[in-house]
């Protein structure tokens, strides 16, 4: 005998309450606050700022994350200006560096982009080898989550579109590079609990840890001279 049974059709997700929000947030101002947090020294966060906005300035080629492209090409905007495509390899390549110590020049910066040393990739296929200009992938030395690290951004850096990148406005990808590799905008959570990461309450209390500015072109250099 089958027995009827009525449908209970799970419901939409809704916002969480204040309670959980504001634990949400005070996990955050305990991280901002941690010793146990990664921080790129203040002098370099301020030089490696300095030195994005010196870089979208530049006619070196912009830095775009992009999914569903081919990392490490080179493609050139309706503007005339180089595109490189990556994923987050070159902003994990920063954080790395940035703390570690490295201070590059906008000219030494020229110099591994004309060796292929700064990574647009954690791997590449085979099958698009051919169209790859910048070969370097992401090394276990400059991997965040190789040392149980998840890299996350105060301010959102995704696009959101599929357009053409070539035919995007320019300074909108100039903004997207400056949130992209601007120390400023970067901070480390443990991958264990990597998607506090992308929570905005937890997201808030580092940024106003960390100095409170939205990262965008002129805000960087704002920060870089501070």
């Amino acid at each position: 005998m089958t027995i009827a049974t009525v449908f209970r059709p799970l419901p939409k997700a809704g916002p969480i309450d204040a309670e959980m929000r504001a634990h949400i947030a005070e996990l955050g101002k305990l991280w901002a606050k941690s010793p146990s947090r990664p921080r790129i020294d203040r002098a370099a966060v301020k030089h490696w700022d300095r030195l994005v906005a010196g870089w979208v300035e530049s006619d070196l080629p912009l830095v775009v994350r992009k999914g569903g492209c081919v990392r490490g090409e080179l493609i050139r905007h309706d503007s005339g200006r180089g595109l490189v495509v990556s994923d987050n390899s070159p902003a994990q390549w920063v954080f790395s560096r940035a703390f570690g110590g490295e201070r590059p020049t906008l000219a030494g910066i020229q110099k591994l982009l004309d060796a292929d040393e700064i990574p647009f990739a954690f791997a590449t296929k085979t099958a698009e080898k051919s169209r790859i200009k910048y070969k370097r992938t992401l090394s276990p030395r400059d991997c965040v989550n190789k040392r149980e690290w998840k890299l996350c951004h105060i301010e959102q850096v995704g696009l959101s579109t599929r357009d053409d990148l070539r035919c995007l406005p320019l300074p909108r990808l100039i903004g997207h590079m400056t949130r992209l590799l601007s120390p400023s905008n970067m901070f480390l959570v443990p991958k264990s609990l990597s998607g506090l990461g992308e929570v905005d309450d937890f997201i808030t209390e580092v940024r106003v840890h960390d100095g409170g500015l939205p990262v965008t072109p002129t805000t960087a250099k704002k920060l870089a001279v501070r």
